[in-house]
C-alpha cells in the first residue's frame, strides 16, 4: 500500500519539526522556487549542527515549530521536500526518525 503524507500524524510532522534535507537536494528546491542556492539557504533554510558540519532545514515559522512550507495543510515544496520528510511517516516509530537523521547528519560530512 502506498503511503500519503496527507493524513493528521504526517502532517504533524510539518507542524512540529521540519525535515532535513540532504546536500544534494538543495539545488533542486531553489530551482523549484525560481530562487538562488543563497537565497534559498539565507532566507528559507536553517542549520543544524552534525558531526564535522552542519544539515540543513527549512525554518520554522517565526514564532511557531512549523515548517516555513507547510501552508493549508500541503507541503509547498512536495515534488522536492527534503529526504527526511520523504522517508519518515508520522505514524512511524521515533526509533526510525533517529535512525534516518543519524543518515543524513552522515551526508552531510
Amino acid at each position: 500500500m502506498a503511503r500519503s503524507c496527507a493524513c493528521a500524524a504526517c502532517q504533524s510532522l510539518c507542524q512540529h519539526e521540519p525535515g532535513w534535507f540532504v546536500p544534494e537536494e538543495i539545488d533542486g528546491a531553489a530551482a523549484y522556487l525560481g530562487i538562488s542556492r543563497y537565497t534559498l539557504e539565507h532566507d528559507y533554510l536553517t542549520a543544524h549542527a552534525v558531526p564535522d558540519g552542519v544539515a540543513l532545514a527549512p525554518r520554522t515559522k517565526p514564532g511557531t515549530t512549523e515548517c516555513i512550507f507547510f501552508e493549508t495543510g500541503k507541503c509547498r515544496i512536495h515534488p522536492v521536500k527534503p529526504y527526511e520528510c520523504r522517508k519518515v511517516f508520522g505514524c512511524e516509530s521515533g526509533r526510525r526518525h533517529k535512525r534516518m537523521r543519524e543518515l543524513i547528519a552522515r551526508r552531510w560530512r
